[in-house]
């Protein structure tokens, strides 16, 4: 997806966050008991190196300080979703097989791909969630596309929980009611334009997953 294509899918979301924190948000229902949530999934992600991650939880600091209720990602937990192949539900399961027969076809379809760069700059909210944002090369689009092909023709399930156009990073979600959300939105304005760093993407990781990216059991490291 073309950068400023990229800028205005960013402007729109945040557009419609800023609405739905005005009206008080939307809380996460699963984070007040973590461990009743059984929800998990199998996705393609990849993990961001420590200068980005170090750079995006300065800015959380800036917003934990307004908003200290809320849940903030630690960095080891911050990841890019490439493509979610099941979605994370609670009646997830595969076989051992069936895990080894994704594991094939995602193989094939990193094998024909490139590394490429992703630039990850400013803070939006969803309503519900706090992202950094991703500018990303067209290697990820062909990416995307070339698991969905493999998937397709092995004759395995994809159960996206909606086809990814985006590079974000979630990196925060509300919990508990807002304090304040004029000076939520302020502190995230100031936020809107930082940059995080720029990264060169050659591994990806096949992971059953909870929502969090907290639990995560990795199927297979694979190399661009």
């Amino acid at each position: 997806m073309p950068k400023m294509d990229l800028t205005a899918k960013y402007q729109a979301i945040n557009q419609r966050g800023t609405e739905l924190l005005l009206a008080g948000g939307d809380i996460d229902p699963w984070l007040s008991d973590r461990a009743a949530d059984r929800r998990r999934g199998l996705s393609l992600i990849f993990t961001l190196p420590a200068h980005v991650s170090r750079n995006i939880s300065f800015a959380l600091g800036k917003l934990r300080e307004v908003e200290p209720g809320q849940y903030y990602y630690p960095a080891q937990d911050m990841h890019v979703t490439v493509i979610d192949l099941i979605r994370a539900t609670p009646d997830f399961a595969l076989t051992p097989e069936e895990e080894a027969a994704y594991v094939s076809a995602v193989k094939l379809a990193v094998e024909g791909g490139h590394p490429f760069e992703v630039a990850f700059r400013g803070l939006v909210t969803s309503g519900s969630a706090v992202m950094a944002a991703g500018f990303y090369q067209p290697g990820l689009a062909d990416l995307r596309q070339a698991v969905r092909h493999h998937l397709g023709v092995h004759k395995l399930q994809l159960k996206e929980r909606y086809q990814q156009t985006t590079a974000h990073v979630t990196v925060a979600r509300q919990q508990a009611p807002l304090i304040d959300p004029h000076q939520d939105l302020a502190t995230l304005a100031t936020l809107a334009n930082l940059n995080f760093g720029t990264l060169v993407v050659d591994q990806v990781e096949l992971v059953v997953h909870d929502w969090y990216n907290s639990r995560k059991r990795v199927l297979a490291k694979l190399s661009l």
